[in-house]
């Protein structure tokens, strides 16, 4: 009896065991796939489409989460014990003070930053109506996706030496896809009302940059502007001309609302974290060429 009713409890205790592990480590559906994680939305559809199904992808920041302020749940950093890689954006939000603490507590992962061949330009970023010396939104332009989809091209390759051809292929098909959708927003942004946007978040300085326009940002050093700051914005959006103000989900819209209507602009709302990329850049696009705005006068 002694020994039924210790085999019993112990029964029950590894049951509980499994259960909990169970409940702590993510659900994966497709084991015999490369194990992924990455920090945004945007990088795990580009890994995706490079991939296809020989990865499964995990994404850090949920949806409508901003990465400035987000703290990864135990049950996000947990994912990260399945993975073969973590490819991190580089400098976005939540990234600074995690990727050395995500290094310690696990040496083995191999943490690869997504904007190698980027970052050296991008530092040296001083553009007065960025308010910042790095743009890490690099995502929503097109070089910034190229740059992109090639690291993740050669890391897989290198870590999956077998498949090496079939992520040549998709590396390949994105490109073509990317360059299809740079053309094609180069031509529409050729001739524009006004080539310049408000924006509260610095998220566009990569695509204004790449086609030659001008973002004016209401965040100064990422804190609310003071009345006089407001005040010289509206003055720069107005000799500029500016029609278009952009709105993002993660940020509060009263001011930016306020701003527009000051400034007989449209407002229109933009997501960079939405994973759908193409989407986003055709939507920004659309939103600028559109001449159905006419701001105040003077």
């Amino acid at each position: 009896m002694i020994c039924s009713s210790f085999t019993r409890h112990l029964y029950i205790f590894l049951l509980a065991i499994g259960l909990l592990a169970t409940s702590c480590k993510p659900s994966t559906q497709h084991p015999d796939r490369l194990q992924l994680t990455t920090t945004i939305a945007p990088a795990a559809r580009v890994i995706s489409e490079i991939a296809d199904t020989l990865a499964a992808v995990t994404t850090l920041l949920p949806q409508g989460n901003s990465p400035e302020n987000y703290e990864p749940t135990p049950q996000a950093i947990q994912a990260l014990t399945t993975s073969t890689v973590y490819f991190y954006m580089g400098d976005l939000g939540f990234e600074r003070s995690w990727v050395d603490r995500i290094h310690t507590m696990q040496p083995t992962l191999k943490l690869v930053r997504l904007d190698q061949g980027l970052a050296d330009r991008m530092h040296h970023h001083n553009h007065p109506q960025t308010n910042t010396l790095h743009d890490p939104h690099y995502w929503t332009s097109v070089r910034g996706l190229k740059a992109m989809a090639h690291t993740i091209y050669t890391t897989l390759g290198d870590i999956d030496t077998l498949h090496r051809e079939d992520y040549r292929a998709g590396y390949s098909r994105f490109s073509e896809r990317l360059s299809r959708v740079g053309q094609e927003i180069q031509a529409q942004l050729t001739t524009l009302p006004s080539r310049a946007f408000v924006i509260y978040h610095p998220s566009l300085t990569e695509f204004a940059e790449e086609f030659g326009l001008h973002q004016l940002v209401v965040e100064q050093d990422g804190k609310e502007p003071t009345p006089q700051q407001i005040q010289g914005l509206i003055e720069e959006a107005r000799r500029q001309g500016v029609r278009v103000v952009f709105i993002q989900q993660e940020f509060d819209s009263k001011l930016i609302q306020s701003i527009a209507t000051e400034l007989g602009a449209r407002t229109v709302q933009i997501n960079p974290l939405d994973g759908d990329w193409e989407g986003q850049l055709r939507a920004i696009a659309q939103a600028l060429s559109d001449t159905s705005s006419t701001p105040l006068p003077r």
